[in-house]
């Protein structure tokens, strides 16, 4: 007997539908409030690099700024489950979007001006793109803490799931994968 589903297979309107598609709805983005400040962030140039040093004095003086922080000012720089991912970056980055900075300015404008006055020094280092490459232990290792299970610390995080019979599945599918690919997949 078929069950039959109420949800699944049916349409579902959007409850803010009109709203949306009117232009009429308010983002985060489209919020204006007496005194605002405007965020802005500095992210790295290099996908793997040393942070030599950097430079906030010039961001600093401009004209309608209120705040440069780097992560020598913030008290709290970690609070993520991942302790190789503070809020803003010091010492190194591992990836193009790493954050180095935070304006808060006047306007969108200001902000964006001032990001470019921050000068960072770096010293960009090997990138390896591989995953596979980078599972190798003669690999550069990124990650600088890990819980003591794994020696390789380029694994960032690392989980196990199982559901079902592999070995049955595998004997079933109609394209053979090699086991060492599987594990590491």
């Amino acid at each position: 007997m078929e069950k039959k589903l109420n949800i699944i297979g049916k349409p579902t309107p959007k409850i803010d539908a009109n709203l949306r598609v009117s232009g009429n709805v308010v983002y985060g983005q489209d919020l204006m409030l007496p005194n605002m400040l405007y965020g802005a962030i500095l992210r790295a140039e290099y996908p793997s690099a040393k942070i030599l040093s950097i430079d906030t004095s010039e961001a600093k003086k401009l004209e309608g700024v209120e705040c440069v922080i780097t992560a020598e000012d913030v008290d709290v720089n970690n609070i993520s489950y991942r302790r190789d991912h503070p809020i803003l970056k010091s010492g190194e980055v591992n990836c193009i979007r790493d954050e180095i900075a935070a304006v808060a300015a006047e306007t969108k404008e200001i902000a964006d001006q001032a990001l470019k006055l921050i000068k960072v020094k770096y010293e960009p280092r090997e990138i390896i793109a591989d995953p596979f490459e980078a599972l190798k232990n003669e690999s550069p290792q990124i990650n600088k803490f890990t819980d003591g299970k794994y020696e390789n610390k380029n694994v960032a995080h690392h989980f196990h799931y199982e559901h079902g019979n592999l070995e049955e599945q595998r004997q079933k599918a109609s394209v053979s994968l090699p086991s060492d690919i599987l594990c590491r997949v």
